[in-house]
């Protein structure tokens, strides 16, 4: 873990995306207030604006679990360290949870640099601040954050079995944009088919789930949200089974085929 660690640190690509999302940040707030200003119904109120943007988070943050997967193939560095006695379990599981620590990080970033700039930016061009709706808003800011962990965890499991089944990280990549776009294409253009199979296929979708939590998904005109507790318990029963699934899968391959590079 110490190890993994030190490598992440010193990741190209980490510190690349950690750049993107400061950058992106700043480029969201400045065309938010270039469209309507800073004006806000609570002082909560930039955290749930950022959880629409979380959808971002899904185009980028799988590439990297993509790569982190796949570099002690690339490198080597697999064989040392099961060599020197750790079990290739530990190994995998070691990458899966330090991932998720990444994830933590990033999406702490996402949501309190947009906070902070969002609320400097309005201090400072005077914008109103009101004390409207605080409730709803922090109540599906800390859902949205929730959500987004448990829903990282699922792309970056799916993710991390392509990239140890495969050990290329060219061939992975493919196959992530494949199941990146793959998610989005089941989630977009099967919610309308005629067949309610594939209606039920695109409703228990990550990206659907993804969508709704994050307040970007409609039906025709109308916006659709989670509500009730059937709603709740499939947001949540989907990622999990992902997971579940992706991880037993990866741990029963690698443990069965040899380390070949």
């Amino acid at each position: 873990m110490r190890a993994e660690l030190y490598y992440l640190r010193k990741d190209t690509a980490f510190k690349s995306i950690s750049a993107t999302f400061l950058l992106g940040c700043i480029f969201l707030i400045i065309i938010i207030g270039t469209k309507g200003g800073y004006e806000l119904d609570n002082a909560v109120q930039p955290l749930s604006i950022a959880a629409q943007f979380s959808l971002f988070l899904y185009l980028i943050i799988p590439l990297h679990a993509c790569f982190f997967a796949t570099e002690g193939f690339e490198h080597g560095s697999i064989q040392n360290i099961i060599a020197a006695g750790r079990s290739r379990r530990s190994y995998f599981m070691g990458k899966y949870m330090l991932e998720i620590l990444a994830v933590c990080w990033w999406l702490l970033q996402l949501f309190g640099l947009f906070y902070l700039l969002y609320l400097a930016a309005a201090l400072v061009t005077g914008a109103r601040i009101g004390n409207e709706s605080f409730g709803e808003d922090f109540s599906m800011a800390v859902r949205a954050i929730g959500f987004n962990i448990l829903y990282l965890a699922a792309y970056a499991a799916a993710v991390m079995m392509l990239g140890m089944l495969m050990r290329k990280a060219s061939s992975a990549v493919v196959a992530t944009f494949f199941f990146i776009f793959g998610n989005l294409l089941l989630s977009g253009y099967l919610k309308d088919s005629s067949s309610r199979l594939l209606r039920a296929v695109s409703d228990y979708s990550l990206m659907t789930q993804i969508m709704k939590f994050s307040g970007m998904y409609s039906d025709g005109s109308q916006r659709v949200l989670l509500s009730g507790t059937g709603d709740y318990l499939r947001a949540v029963a989907v990622p999990l089974l992902v997971i579940a699934v992706c991880l037993a899968v990866t741990l029963i391959f690698v443990e069965k085929k040899d380390i070949q590079l």
